[in-house]
């Protein structure tokens, strides 16, 4: 890993993001306030586009389409009950993600200031 990319993971473990990089991937993983272990993956480990592609699946992410995925688990295996709280949490979720992107972005300008000067 270059220096940049160990500056984003450090910069996604500030704020409770694991982060698993194997081959042409890269995964993002957050427990949700619901508490639903969140995960989704990138492809392509380019350092330099890492925090557009993350804010690319952010813009993406449909939280009624996440909650609705949850309905038919709901009380089961650790899935709330509440219809209200699956989509406050998918709500959440897509809040996170894109707080996820901004820290990467403001990261990757940091670094690349940094390497300019």
């Amino acid at each position: 890993m270059n220096a940049l990319m160990d500056a984003l993971v450090d910069a996604a473990e500030e704020i409770d993001w694991a982060v698993h990089i194997e081959d042409d991937c890269i995964e993002f993983e957050k427990y949700s306030p619901a508490g639903e272990d969140f995960i989704f993956t990138i492809v392509g480990n380019d350092e330099g586009a890492v925090a557009e592609k993350v804010r690319e699946y952010a813009y993406d992410f449909d939280p009624d389409e996440h909650a609705e995925m949850w309905v038919e688990s709901r009380g089961k295996r650790g899935v709330p009950d509440s219809i209200r709280t699956l989509i406050d949490d998918a709500d959440a979720i897509k809040e996170m993600v894109f707080e996820l992107a901004d820290v990467l972005r403001k990261t990757a300008e940091a670094y690349q200031e940094g390497a300019t000067r």
